[in-house]
């Protein structure tokens, strides 16, 4: 299979991308800057039998992701899943304390990238006649609120949102469109750019997130294996569901988890 991932040089996206590979498809990731995307596809390449390719470009910009389509396309033929990964946090502060810029760089990265992503890949897909489509959720997905989270939890709702809206919009096609789940994984986007302004909290709080974080070489195999064996859209493959963090909970008393000790990307 051909796999396109939005946001693939880091953290999930990556992990997600090599593990694709390491099965024999072939992976197709985007990124910001050239040099970090040169560096994760020779990586990527390297993970497997399958193969890489990748292109820079801006999560929020159409014509980013028509060039991330041309090159899937024309590299490896038809797209048979498409990842909208790329996203980004704000810094885990009240909304008031948040420059307007930052707020607009999630909002348009986390909600206008993924529509714009949504976009070109049904487009595309509708063309060859097949295909998936899944969307990365997060902290807010399902409604949940906590301070300091107000824009990114509402850009993960939203997101939500859509991908349902767009599996009605599309029952009637031989499309597949859903959510994706990583639960709580150790990448930067938690290690470093949530927390960018107070590491301390982290430290306080990585008792708690060592209960339910899980590194991205754990997550990405169950994921991967979910995408591949969903025939049925507006649904979601999900890594960690509500009870499955409630027997981790329970049975923290006689298990001791430390995923922050071996970190990936």
């Amino acid at each position: 299979m051909n796999i396109v991932i939005t946001g693939g040089t880091r953290g999930i996206g990556r992990g997600l991308a090599e593990e694709f590979v390491r099965r024999g498809h072939n992976v197709v990731i985007s990124g910001r800057q050239p040099a970090a995307v040169a560096s994760a596809v020779g990586a990527i390449d390297r993970a497997g039998p399958g193969h890489a390719a990748g292109t820079a470009g801006e999560a929020d910009d159409p014509a980013s992701h028509e060039a991330l389509w041309e090159l899937a396309s024309q590299t490896f033929g038809a797209v048979d899943i498409w990842v909208n990964n790329a996203g980004m946090t704000n810094r885990k502060v009240k909304l008031a304390e948040l420059p307007p810029e930052e707020i607009g760089a999630v909002v348009s990265t986390n909600v206008t990238g993924v529509a714009h992503g949504c976009k070109v890949a049904i487009g595309g897909m509708l063309s060859q006649g097949h295909g998936k489509v899944f969307n990365m959720e997060g902290f807010g997905s399902d409604g949940m609120t906590q301070a300091g989270m107000t824009v990114y939890g509402a850009s993960k709702r939203a997101v939500r949102y859509l991908t349902k809206s767009l599996a009605k919009e599309y029952a009637d096609s031989p499309l597949i469109i859903a959510n994706l789940s990583p639960g709580i994984v150790v990448t930067e986007f938690l290690t470093r750019d949530l927390y960018a302004h107070n590491p301390d909290e982290l430290n306080k709080r990585k008792k708690l997130l060592s209960l339910l974080a899980d590194r991205v070489e754990t997550v990405a195999p169950a994921l991967v294996d979910g995408m591949l064996k969903l025939d049925k859209t507006g649904g979601a493959v999900r890594w960690m569901t509500p009870m499955q963090a409630l027997g981790r909970l329970v049975t923290s008393v006689f298990r001791k988890r430390d995923p922050f000790a071996s970190s990936t990307p």
